[in-house]
């Protein structure tokens, strides 16, 4: 298959207009999910800082722990029923 160049200079400019028009739709749908999308994006700058800053936890933990001792101790109850249950999970599931 040959084209000649007035042919490969049109489906040039279709494609390149086709380009435009999904990157305008696209603007538009991250325009309308502007709120959410800056909120995740907020979510994730935190959790890299804590993952960095993991003493951090553990201080805001054991403060926690001393302040409400029955509260943490429900919340550690379902943390290790939550990491049993992933674990289970990922021996059932293949790698």
């Amino acid at each position: 298959m040959t084209l000649s160049l007035s042919e490969i200079r049109a489906r040039r400019g279709a494609l390149a207009e086709r380009a435009r028009a999904e990157r305008d739709e696209l603007g538009r749908l991250v325009a309308s999910q502007r709120t959410w999308l800056s909120a995740a994006d907020a979510g994730m700058a935190t959790v890299k800082f804590l993952w960095r800053e993991k003493h951090l936890l553990l201080v805001a933990a054991i403060s926690f722990a001393i302040v409400q001792p029955r509260r943490s101790l429900r919340w550690a109850l379902r943390a290790l029923s939550l990491y049993r249950l992933v674990r289970k999970i990922r021996r059932l599931l293949p790698a």
